[in-house]
């Protein structure tokens, strides 16, 4: 939703990525399922600029639409940037999803442009659905059709992983258990402190890292029992997740985090494992059974440690049983159902 800041680190880096997105343009990524990639900068901010935008977005999104022969499609729109384009555009419906508190970026440049532009589609939208009960509180006085719908897990895909009998990747097996581990970003909305603490307190907990790393993490990388093994494709993470002992989500308690609905648990919880977290409303409200709940860095530690001693075959079934009820085939189900209705009472 942003354009890198020229100063920050890792400019090049993204502007290399956006470009090398911009070669897919539209992609297969399954059968049925096709990815494009508009070639646009997001230069929000500057009214011309942002005009020229939005009609070079709007004609390579005619043009797939002609390609793949689809005809006033269902738009799902999950962030603001390309309002005025979706909004121009023939549709059938149109459902906005608020996957995360746009507003609580903390890189977010040109946030009135932005502003404007959630609103325009908060506005239009049939339906909006909301990931986290917290976004969807603070919405659902502004219009009636707001609706609390959380973030579902690709269920099939780990539960297929967790039966799999392939061997362990080699980089995994080369480390000891208990593994206590991580996959996703690693940046600066990490709570090193706590990984610090907890890695050097008790010096047989193996923590893994999997993920591109942001930030500076030179202290933690010096230590035996933190092991970072960079990036992986999706496809692989539950093939290596499989093999953790915990999971674990130590981000830093910002408003974005407080506010968000950590999918991430969810796929450990398919994966069968105990989770420790910072608190988060969504796993607090719902989760709570399930989850072992840190603040600081001694209770980080404290509560790896109860995961481990309390962890059951019992307790890693209700994990999976639990998730096997919150797959995409079926929220997608709710969702057309409500939309449905809206447009019916219109």
């Amino acid at each position: 939703m942003n354009m890198p800041a020229v100063r920050r680190k890792g400019f090049f880096r993204k502007v290399l990525q956006r470009i090398k997105s911009w070669s897919r343009w539209l992609k297969a990524a399954e059968p049925g399922f096709h990815v494009l990639t508009p070639i646009a900068l997001p230069l929000f901010g500057y009214p011309l600029l942002e005009k020229l935008t939005d009609i070079s977005t709007k004609m390579q999104i005619q043009l797939a639409q002609r390609i793949l022969k689809f005809r006033e499609p269902l738009v799902f729109a999950s962030i603001p940037s390309y309002a005025e384009t979706v909004l121009k555009l023939p549709h059938r419906g149109l459902i906005y999803y608020y996957s995360d508190k746009y507003t609580s970026y903390d890189d977010i440049s040109a946030q009135d442009a932005l502003a404007r532009r959630d609103r325009m589609l908060f506005e239009a939208a049939d339906v909006v659905f909301c990931a986290s009960e917290m976004i969807t509180d603070s919405l659902k006085e502004k219009r009636k059709e707001v609706h609390y719908l959380p973030h579902a897990v690709d269920f099939q895909r780990f539960h297929v992983a967790l039966q799999a009998d392939d061997p362990e990747p080699a980089d995994i097996a080369a480390i000891p258990h208990p593994r206590i581990g991580y996959y996703g970003s690693i940046a600066d909305n990490n709570d090193k402190e706590m990984i610090l603490h907890a890695a050097t307190q008790n010096p047989d907990l193996q923590f893994v890292m999997i993920g591109k790393v942001f930030g500076d993490y030179t202290h933690l990388k010096a230590l035996p029992n933190i092991h970072f093994l960079g990036f992986k494709p999706y496809a692989e993470i539950p093939y290596y997740g499989r093999h953790f002992d915990v999971g674990f989500m130590s981000w830093k308690s910002t408003d974005w985090i407080r506010h968000c609905s950590p999918l991430k648990a969810k796929e450990y919880f398919s994966l069968g494992l105990p989770v420790v977290s910072i608190p988060i409303h969504e796993l607090e409200k719902y989760h709570a059974d399930l989850v072992y709940f840190a603040s600081s860095p001694e209770e980080f530690l404290a509560q790896i440690e109860k995961a481990l001693t309390e962890d059951s075959p019992e307790m890693h079934q209700k994990r999976i049983k639990r998730m096997s009820q919150e797959s995409w085939d079926i929220r997608s189900s709710e969702m057309l159902n409500i939309l449905k209705s809206a447009q019916e009472s219109r």
